[in-house]
């Protein structure tokens, strides 16, 4: 969807999310006749206008596709937390081999379980990272669209 003042593609948020002013008015009931603006990221100008039933099917199919790509950013991030767990606990093991005999069994610096601890160390946090990066776009995702879809379904959104 592209806005009509600017001409740049609509990001669809809820007016109510981005205006503090509006945040007095919590216990307004929203029924089925009540019109719910929304706003176009670039240029901030409420978009209130009626859409055609073919630009309301577009938008959910375009919807639909932003859903699913949510779902996998999610799956994908949920497997590198996964991997990344895994990957710790085969860390710490090494760590726990790298505690020698003849050093009184203090972690010695100088044998190779010790670099497989570190190396392991290393990748299961660069994968922690990927994983929650993923993740949390994942799930903004889902709730953004579940929520627009949920407003196309209901005849509420209103463009």
């Amino acid at each position: 969807m592209y806005c009509y003042h600017c001409g740049k593609k609509i990001d669809e948020k809820k007016l109510e999310a981005k205006d503090p002013t509006l945040r007095k008015y919590a216990n307004v009931v929203i029924d089925e006749g009540t019109d719910i603006s929304y706003i176009c990221p670039q240029c901030g100008h409420p978009i209130t206008h009626g859409m055609s039933e073919e630009n309301l099917k577009s938008l959910s199919r375009a919807s639909h596709a932003e859903l699913q790509r949510g779902r996998n950013h999610f799956a994908r991030g949920m497997a590198n937390n996964i991997l990344s767990l895994i990957l710790l606990v085969t860390s710490i093991i090494f760590l726990l081999l790298s505690r020698k005999a003849d050093n009184q069994f203090r972690i010695t610096l100088n044998v190779p379980e010790f670099w497989v601890f570190f190396g392991l160390a290393i990748a299961s946090v660069i994968l922690l990272g990927f994983g929650i990066t993923y993740t949390v776009i994942g799930l903004r995702k889902k709730v953004m669209y579940e929520a627009l879809l949920k407003d196309i379904n209901n005849k509420t959104f209103v463009q």
